[in-house]
């Protein structure tokens, strides 16, 4: 029964294109492209020691499958038969299945606790199954999907062994902890963290309360599962960064509301979403731990009871008490720490200052709102619990089959959207910009594919990389060497800079703009009789060797550069018009969108970014427009030309065709050597506040044009 009713909620929630092993058409980018990535370079990476290393991903800064979520528990077993798997091959759907039909199993096991009613057992785990926190994480963070994981832990712990079995069976309890333990591990770090919580609180309870352990017991044990712990964490990669780099802060931005449980979020049709004040709280997801409909409407029945005095609520919490204390006050350390010490009480917050080494130690467990979800499902458990004891089976019956219906059409809501997206027609093609058949060539012909910045753009790479086998420094992961990250993109820049080029390596550059290294980019060391410069399917790329290769194709002289750094004259006309290229080619933060005349600052600092020409200009003619109304007869605005203010304060005072005249700095001007003008529009206002229509953007200066001139 927990089989097929997990498989059914798994084809009604997620459906069966998302099985298939070949289809990657939902794979369109973010986490769940990041945790195929890991394993795809994975499967093509030799085999290390430790076995969970993968040196393709990241090249000289990479660390292991661990940092890419991508399930060692999985990933290593696959690996070790890749070579009979099709490419692409991704394993996420066979995951996802496991997971609900564990999810079922554990539940069952959970409610047998409560109830030996097979009927109450199987509608019971429907709410188990369909539980918004663990469907939420569909397409989002799979490896997050194994809260079966918690549910047996919970179940060793609400039944243990008696005083008085044998020897050799609590050794097979022993062991089944490690087994669990060992998956967590396998699996993700927080569920490793939380399964370790309550291990020790089960190992105290068999010493201390129902004294099924000897302290000789209890420490053999904690040797072995530490042990044990410690060898499959080394195996599986998480030692593969240093502790510093591991670590992150952030505790408290991802924590748990007060009111989480009953917080639709949008995953209801019946409950509206409790608001919230808190920005990073109500843009992510995580915190998200609404009960749904049917649970609650399973909570009202148990209220109802207490009420009634159907049951006696004292005598249930001193029963909990009595036999499970250590399991309860390991919830309660857990739950407090997934509030933070930022309490979000919906939308109230209120912050406690600790100690940064407090605030240090816990942001290891920055997403603290995860802790939460072993009191979530033991509050789901006691719900159930009262409302089997305190109503006639019949009745009890009824209301389990109520709850478990609405439970499934009310938080459709929710998953229906996820269904749409993981359901789409089946692909064993990646949606990439990389459609020149340059790129094909460029994967058999290079080993590695590598940039000199922070790659904004490492999906279309990693695919393109995993695809051929190369090795990229083109990455995504939860967790970077810092260190050893920059000391790798300082000797690719070297490489670009200083030469000479790796040969194995394809080289991608961020357009000039956005490189952090824009002022060296004049200084390239190529050879342009034989590397190939040029701009494929909008990514600048340098080739070393590509026109000496007798086997590449020939790539389209209109796609060659004569060099990366855009070349101005002194008196040529920069325009941020749409007719114009200057909103492309050098326009950075705090504009508004391209309009016919120009282009608004939309935030109170506006940058662009200008290669200086040759012949030693002396100012800059900027031709701007402003937003003026009669409560609003002038706009003000300051200028800084590489970070240096070059004026006193500018006023607009047309609404078109102000000319500005900036005197740039003195001193040498090299060609090529980026001006960075930073636009302060200061006591801007918006067409809504003056009463002017419905558009609420802050309009400050508007740029039209920018000329060099003596």
């Amino acid at each position: 029964m927990p089989v097929l009713i997990g498989v059914c909620a798994f084809l009604i929630i997620a459906g069966p294109r998302f099985l298939d092993p070949t289809n990657v058409a939902w794979l369109v980018g973010g986490d769940p492209l990041q945790h195929y990535l890991g394993w795809a370079f994975y499967r093509s990476s030799p085999w290390t020691w430790p076995v969970g290393l993968n040196p393709l991903y990241g090249m000289e800064f990479s660390n292991s499958i661990v940092f890419t979520d991508s399930i060692p528990l999985l990933a290593i077993p696959f690996k070790a038969i890749s070579q009979f798997l099709p490419y692409p091959f991704q394993y996420l759907g066979i995951w996802v299945l496991l997971c609900f039909v564990l999810q079922a199993y554990f539940a069952f096991r959970l409610i047998s606790l409560a109830t030996n009613s097979i009927a109450i057992q199987c509608l019971g785990s429907v709410l188990f199954l369909f539980s918004p926190p663990l469907i939420f994480r569909l397409s989002l963070h799979e490896s997050l999907m194994g809260h079966f994981i918690i549910l047996a832990a919970l179940y060793l712990n609400l039944k243990p062994i008696p005083k008085s079995i044998e020897t050799n069976k609590k050794y097979l309890y022993s062991f089944a902890w490690i087994i669990l333990l060992s998956i967590a591990v396998l699996t993700h770090f927080y569920l490793a963290v939380m399964v370790l919580v309550l291990w020790m609180a089960d190992l105290i309870s068999r010493v201390f309360a129902s004294k099924s352990s000897s302290f000789k017991d209890a420490a053999m044990e904690s040797v072995l599962v530490i042990g044990v712990i410690i060898f499959v964490a080394w195996q599986a990669g998480y030692l593969a960064i240093e502790g510093a780099s591991g670590a992150s802060r952030g505790f408290g931005d991802f924590r748990t509301n007060l009111l989480a449980l009953f917080n639709s979020r949008g995953w209801s049709y019946w409950l509206r979403p409790i608001p919230l004040r808190d920005a990073v709280e109500a843009s992510t997801g995580e915190g998200f731990q609404y009960l749904g409909a049917g649970s609650l409407f399973l909570f009202l029945s148990a209220i109802f009871a207490v009420i009634t005095r159907r049951i006696v609520i004292t005598s249930v919490l001193a029963t909990i008490w009595r036999k499970n204390r250590f399991l309860v006050l390991s919830l309660m350390v857990m739950a407090l720490i997934s509030f933070s010490n930022r309490v979000g009480f919906g939308p109230w917050n209120l912050a406690f200052p600790l100690p940064e080494l407090v605030i240090n130690i816990f942001s290891v467990v920055r997403a603290s709102s995860r802790l939460f979800w072993p009191l979530y499902y033991i509050i789901l458990l006691v719900i159930m619990w009262v409302t089997v004891k305190s109503y006639p089976a019949r009745n009890t019956l009824l209301i389990f089959s109520i709850a478990a219906v609405v439970q499934i059409i009310d938080t459709s809501a929710g998953w229906l959207a996820i269904r749409e997206k993981v359901s789409m027609p089946v692909s064993k093609e990646f949606k990439t910009k990389l459609n020149n058949p340059f790129w094909l060539s460029s994967g058999l012909h290079y080993k590695n594919v590598v940039t000199n910045d922070s790659p904004g753009v490492w999906e279309d790479f990693g695919i393109l990389a995993s695809r051929y086998g190369m090795a990229t420094n083109m990455t995504y992961m939860a967790r970077v060497d810092g260190g050893k990250e920059v000391r790798f993109l300082a000797s690719i820049r070297d490489q670009l800079y200083r030469g000479p080029l790796d040969t194995h390596s394809l080289y991608i550059l961020r357009d000039w703009k956005n490189a952090p290294d824009k002022a060296n980019y004049n200084f390239l060391r190529y050879n342009a009789e034989t590397d190939l410069l040029a701009r494929i399917d909008g990514f600048n790329i340098l080739a070393p060797g590509w026109k000496n290769c007798q086997t590449c194709p020939k790539v389209n002289k209109n796609f060659e550069l004569p060099q990366f750094t855009p070349v101005l004259e002194i008196d040529q006309l920069v325009e941020f018009t749409k007719a114009g290229n200057g909103r492309s080619r050098f326009m950075l933060n705090g504009w508004g969108y391209t309009e016919e005349w120009g282009t608004w600052a939309t935030q109170p600092v506006a940058s662009t970014v200008l290669p200086m020409p040759k012949g030693d200009p002396t100012k800059l003619v900027i031709k701007a427009n402003a937003f003026l109304t009669s409560n609003h007869p002038r706009q003000i605005v300051d200028i800084a030309i590489n970070g240096a203010r070059v004026a006193d304060q500018t006023v607009l005072n047309k609404s078109q065709g102000n000319i500005l005249e900036i005197k740039l700095p003195r001193g040498p001007k090299l060609p090529g050597e980026p001006v960075m003008i930073e636009f302060h529009s200061l006591g801007a206002t918006s067409p809504m506040t003056a009463g002017l229509g419905a558009d609420d953007r802050t309009l400050g200066i508007g740029l039209v044009s920018i000329q060099f001139a003596r």
